[in-house]
């Protein structure tokens, strides 16, 4: 295990959604910020980063929320480098409640890119020193893959804009959310709350470009949904997997 990190944060009224629950997006926002924060206080944060002519990337994240916390709370938030192997890092992520109720937890593998070839690197050694990794992870290491889609009931095409974009100069991970979610009839949207999400991101995409995303949607026991989306560009070049889990508000 490498080094861990704690912080605290308020939900805004800009963080909720029409029902004042905290949103999926919001949650990924506070996983990202707080590895960001990490990596400044341990002096290997964007502008180092950009220096080296490197950077950080979600390849794949899962979260589960057992509470969705709601608008005016405080919440805890800690966050972990597991360990790295090779080209892979992976983190640990923890939300409690001011009771100390674990609201949220998530884990994530990153990649570290070279941003002038856009291609994945292997970690350097001055990296497992920054996050007090010792070597690599002797456990068997195996990339998630997720359930591809076969069939799909709702599609809808997104033009990319400036606004989407992020530092990496690519859209932010958390837009891919959105457009899934953006695909799903009312019903669901307004009857059931995202609970549980795995992504896989496989390409990048950019400003100007147009997505395409597909969207499955299967009723499973108990009042539960799992929602199965694949985003493409419009020639067919595949870039997210996405499966998500929704239970009855």
């Amino acid at each position: 295990m490498g080094k861990s990190y704690s912080k605290e944060y308020e939900l805004h009224y800009y963080d909720v959604d029409s029902n004042l629950r905290c949103t999926m997006s919001t949650i990924i926002n506070i996983l990202s910020d707080i590895g960001t924060k990490q990596s400044e206080e341990l002096g290997s944060g964007m502008e180092s980063l950009l220096e080296n002519n490197m950077t950080w990337v979600f390849y794949n994240y899962h979260v589960k929320v057992f509470r969705h916390p709601m608008y005016g709370e405080k919440l805890s938030v800690k966050t972990e480098a597991v360990g790295f192997k090779k080209f892979y890092a992976l983190r640990n992520y923890e939300i409690k409640d001011s009771s100390g109720n674990i609201v949220v937890s998530a884990n994530a593998i990153f990649l570290l890119v070279n941003l002038e070839k856009r291609r994945m690197m292997r970690i350097p050694q001055e990296q497992y020193n920054v996050y007090g990794v010792d070597g690599d992870m002797k456990e068997e290491f195996k990339l998630p893959r997720l359930e591809k889609i076969d069939e799909h009931k709702y599609q809808r095409n997104f033009k990319i804009r400036y606004t989407d974009i992020d530092f990496n100069k690519h859209v932010n991970n958390t837009k891919y959310i959105d457009w899934a979610v953006e695909t799903l009839p009312e019903d669901i949207v307004n009857n059931y709350v995202l609970s549980e999400v795995k992504v896989t991101f496989e390409k990048e995409c950019k400003y100007g470009e147009e997505v395409k995303v597909f969207t499955d949607v299967r009723v499973e026991e108990g009042d539960e949904i799992v929602t199965i989306h694949k985003i493409e560009t419009v020639d067919g070049k595949e870039l997210t997997r996405l499966i998500g889990r929704w239970n009855k508000c």
